[in-house]
């Protein structure tokens, strides 16, 4: 059963890290400037984090098994046709579809881990197994991605998932064995639309402002449009009986925190992993799957941190690894200041494992802590909202730092690497400002031994 979940979320993981490594290749092929592959990595993460929510209520009330399944045909789907899409235009279309799937599979992966693990300590156990498959599928994805470009073009790195998901999808039907959904409660449709409206406008708005100016009357419009959809949404979901998002649950402390934590980590791992993808192929020359590589450092020390804090977390707490995590991402981040387009390697992979621990020392202790604040009922929608969480973050760490790059769909030249150099060392202040931000708010509402 483990296996089953955990390869579920490998493949979710896999799909971010490969597509990264191929965003370069997109752009060429398809003629792409650096607001098009934003989208092209949003669209995905948009749809997946809008709809998360749902799908982890759509898993509480028809079974997670069977959510499960469905995830993974649809996000199979999607990547079927994303291997075949004839323009950016339909890639993001394609993508679409693909946070579809994944939305409707995620949530059920945490909440039959939860419903199979229900002591503490093994609970946080296997969510440390769990948050580790993340992990290898960190390491495996950009090294899998270059070598699939360099011989197959970047269409390989969609058709991948195809027989993945079958073989997913086979040994969840032998194995996984979960409660039956309740049936109980409503959708919530205008609760999710109202939130999903707000999140495409605000990422849209940050978006069109890195290309047209943050003053232009687009990227304010888009924006005021997100805002106001936020006030809706929080109107909506106050005035429910049984809202998507049940915002009674934001008072306690810990849930507080670690969704905020989970908002800081995604906004800075997948900001950094967009940035540098770009970075390293468009500025430092690098081959996909050379681009690949120097990614390891970053996932080989997350991976080998998250399964050691799975262990510790049910003996001492969830505060001390959260607060010295978030410290850590912020610190990798400073440092990698000192990079520009003439920098050697030394310079990166060192910061790259400060932050691959941090986010080690993050992951593990934050889903558990969700986890243990919610009656046992509600870990659909707790696992949910902390991986709505750390998508939302992600959305806009590509909108937001992405932004700050030059938008242009030609490459190459001591003036592009400028220009790319100065947007980066700008993003990554950005970026250095929200972990150490994410750091004191962890310190600040969490106690130690709090579950």
């Amino acid at each position: 059963m483990l296996a089953a979940v955990c390869l579920g979320q490998f493949l979710i993981q896999l799909d971010l890290t490969v597509v990264n490594v191929a965003l370069p290749g997109i752009g060429r092929d398809l003629g792409a400037p650096v607001s098009g592959l934003q989208w092209v990595a949003d669209g995905y993460n948009l749809t997946v984090a809008s709809l998360l929510l749902l799908g982890g209520r759509i898993g509480d009330r028809a079974g997670h098994k069977r959510t499960y399944l469905a995830g993974l045909v649809i996000f199979g789907l999607g990547s079927g046709l994303c291997a075949a899409a004839p323009g950016v235009g339909w890639l993001i279309g394609f993508r679409v579809l693909q946070g579809v799937g994944a939305a409707v599979e995620l949530p059920a992966t945490l909440a039959i881990l939860t419903h199979t693990f229900t002591e503490p300590r093994e609970r946080a156990q296997a969510v440390g197994i769990w948050a580790g498959a993340a992990g290898i599928s960190l390491i495996i994805g950009p090294v899998l991605g270059g070598g699939l470009i360099a011989a197959f073009g970047w269409r390989a790195v969609f058709l991948v998932n195809l027989p993945v998901t079958a073989m997913i999808a086979v040994l969840t039907i032998l194995v996984v064995t979960s409660a039956a959904g309740t049936g109980a409660g409503g959708l919530d449709m205008p609760g999710q639309l109202a939130g999903a409206a707000a999140l495409a406008l605000l990422a849209a708005g940050a978006i069109e402002g890195g290309r047209q100016g943050f003053a232009s009357t687009l990227a304010l419009g888009l924006l005021a449009g997100g805002v106001a959809g936020l006030a809706v949404f929080v109107t909506v979901e106050r005035r429910r009986t049984n809202p998507m998002l049940p915002l009674g649950y934001f008072r306690r402390p810990a849930y507080s925190a670690a969704n905020a934590a989970g908002l800081v980590m995604g906004f800075v791992t997948i900001g950094l992993l967009f940035l540098f993808a770009l970075f390293f192929q468009q500025v430092q020359g690098d081959s996909a799957i050379a681009a690949g590589l120097r990614f390891l450092p970053l996932t080989v020390a997350f991976v080998l941190t998250g399964p050691v804090v799975g262990r510790m977390t049910g003996r001492a707490g969830h505060r001390t690894p959260m607060a010295v995590g978030g410290l850590l991402l912020g610190l990798g981040v400073v440092l990698l200041l000192r990079v520009g387009a003439g920098s050697g390697y030394g310079l990166v992979w060192w910061p790259f494992a400060i932050i691959g621990v941090g986010y080690g020392l993050l992951s593990t202790p934050m889903a558990a802590a969700v986890l243990g604040a919610v009656p046992r009922e509600r870990t659909g929608m707790a696992s949910s909202t902390n991986l709505t969480a750390r998508l939302i973050g992600g959305v806009f760490g590509i909108a937001v730092l992405g932004a700050l790059l030059p938008n242009t769909s030609t490459r190459g030249g001591h003036a592009y690497a400028a220009a790319f150099t100065t947007g980066l060392h700008s993003a990554l202040v950005v970026a250095g400002i929200v972990a150490f931000t994410g750091a004191a708010l962890t310190t600040s509402l969490i106690r130690d031994k709090q579950a």
